[in-house]
């Protein structure tokens, strides 16, 4: 099999995403760059909770062709490529649904608030929030496309949220963390008194993770 151990990180991580409850059984996909311009990406209509490297397949990054005919591919492999062929420096995504982060794609003016903790905001910086557009067309993997700039997190309205790295592990820790920030936030407004780091210590994280000052 073609890109074995990848294709069994990307189950992997499927897999791992599904146990801890951040996706749901048909929902999420997963992808990684694979040997000279490929991508490995989980395959559609597959059980997340057991998914194997079987279930994972390989497209071309240039023109999309699926190396792997026997299964089809995630809608959102578009979304994938567009956002590989955007930037360079992603080696892996991570797109999934989890239930508070998941609430903020449908609330405009209420921000996921990543500064109330200092692993938040320097492994997350600030999520971008990306405007609906229909799952799996070519419109949405534009606007994500245009919209992700240096962005780590996004948050696509009425959808789900995503995350890229520079391994698989990066992209999914900083999914995980933006779930743990999306509760921060929640509990932190339902206890009043919010005190988030302040303009002098996100400068100092920003230096510390050598991230243009936002």
């Amino acid at each position: 099999m073609m890109y074995a151990e990848e294709r069994g990180q990307v189950a992997y991580f499927m897999r791992r995403l599904y146990r801890q409850g951040l996706t749901t059984t048909s929902g999420g996909n997963i992808s990684c760059r694979v040997g000279d311009g490929c991508v490995a990406i989980s395959a559609s209509k597959l059980d997340k909770g057991e998914l194997a490297a079987t279930g994972v397949g390989v497209v071309e990054l240039a023109g999309g062709a699926n190396l792997t005919p026997e299964l089809g591919l995630s809608i959102e492999t578009g979304m994938h490529l567009a956002i590989y062929r955007q930037r360079p420096d992603v080696q892996a995504i991570v797109h999934a649904h989890p239930v508070t982060a998941g609430a903020f794609c449908a609330i405009r003016g209420v921000e996921l608030d990543t500064t109330l903790t200092a692993e938040a905001y320097a492994l997350l910086g600030r999520p971008v929030f990306i405007p609906y557009a229909l799952m799996g067309t070519e419109e949405l993997a534009t606007r994500v496309a245009t919209g992700i700039g240096a962005a780590v997190c996004l948050l696509l309205e009425n959808h789900g949220v995503l995350a890229v790295g520079d391994t698989l592990l990066a992209a999914f820790d900083r999914l995980e963390l933006l779930e743990v920030a999306a509760r921060h936030t929640l509990i932190v407004r339902q206890l009043g008194g919010v005190s988030p780091l302040d303009a002098a210590k996100l400068r100092e994280l920003d230096h510390f993770v050598g991230r243009a000052q936002s």
